[in-house]
């Protein structure tokens, strides 16, 4: 039967994606984590150069460790993007994957997402997270940090009794947190219904957390303070002005000129 069964050829080559088999996104974790230990080493030498009393020499050090640091960020920033994109391109609409990706580019990413479903009025997102099983001493990390994100933010959300590795969240009738306004929804977490992950879009992070931008319009009440110091400045200038036609003599002028005034009408 055994040899029955292994008969026939595989009609498609296609295999689901594991980055955990992927030397591309391997490579580049692996690059970002040498460029931070580099950064963490110049650091130390920074400090140590201080402490001693050599400005110039920790000024140096202290250069490299910044250079080392952006290094890391680029790396893990391109890591992230491509296992998003590889994982995430043959899902459904409703669906997002996290796998591969950090705790906090997950976060990120997700916020992206539920933002843009919210704004296309979709019933529900399915997130899948993982049962923890590439986690180190497997120990799940993504999905208490997406459950955190959900009930922090007022969405209902729970897990899928058909596959623990999936967590369910509510997007009918929710709102999008105003702690959120820093987002950038157009990122590659957006995931259009026509374009799942947008090739030419890019989450920035930093040193493996999200970079998170804000919004072009500034919210209101960050422009309130523009707005009263130049009320304020306005004011001022109006107040000198009067200052300096309330003389004696322009009051004298005045009474002069009413006179007249008073005398042609009579």
């Amino acid at each position: 039967m055994t040899e029955v069964m292994s008969r026939g050829a595989f009609l498609s080559n296609e295999k689901d994606y594991n980055h955990a088999t992927d030397k591309q996104y391997e490579i580049l974790r692996k690059k970002a984590d040498r460029a931070f230990q580099q950064k963490q080493h110049f650091s130390s030498e920074s400090q140590r150069a201080y402490k001693q009393g050599n400005g110039a020499a920790a000024k140096k050090f202290s250069e490299q460790a910044q250079k080392y640091a952006q290094e890391a960020e680029n790396y893990n920033r391109q890591a992230a993007e491509y296992v998003f994109r590889e994982n995430n391109l043959d899902s459904d609409c409703n669906d997002i994957d996290l796998h591969g990706l950090y705790v906090r580019e997950a976060q990120y990413i997700l916020k992206q997402r539920i933002i843009n479903g919210i704004s296309r009025n979709e019933h529900h997102l399915e997130c899948i997270v993982g049962k923890g099983l590439h986690s180190k001493n497997g120990i799940a990390k993504l999905k208490p940090a997406v459950e955190q994100l959900c009930n922090e933010a007022g969405l209902k959300n729970y897990i899928n009794p058909k596959n623990t590795g999936v967590l369910i969240i509510e997007l009918a009738g929710a709102r999008i947190p105003a702690s959120w306004n820093d987002v950038n929804p157009n990122g590659i977490g957006a995931m259009n219904e026509h374009q799942n992950v947008p090739d030419d879009d890019h989450v920035q992070l930093q040193g493996g957390q999200p970079y998170q931008q804000p919004y072009q319009q500034q919210p209101q009440y960050q422009q309130q303070p523009q707005y009263q110091q130049s009320h304020q400045q306005q004011n001022a200038h109006q107040q000198s002005m009067f200052e300096q036609l309330n003389t004696p003599q322009n009051q004298k002028i005045a009474a002069q000129i009413f006179k007249a005034i008073c005398a042609c009408i009579k």
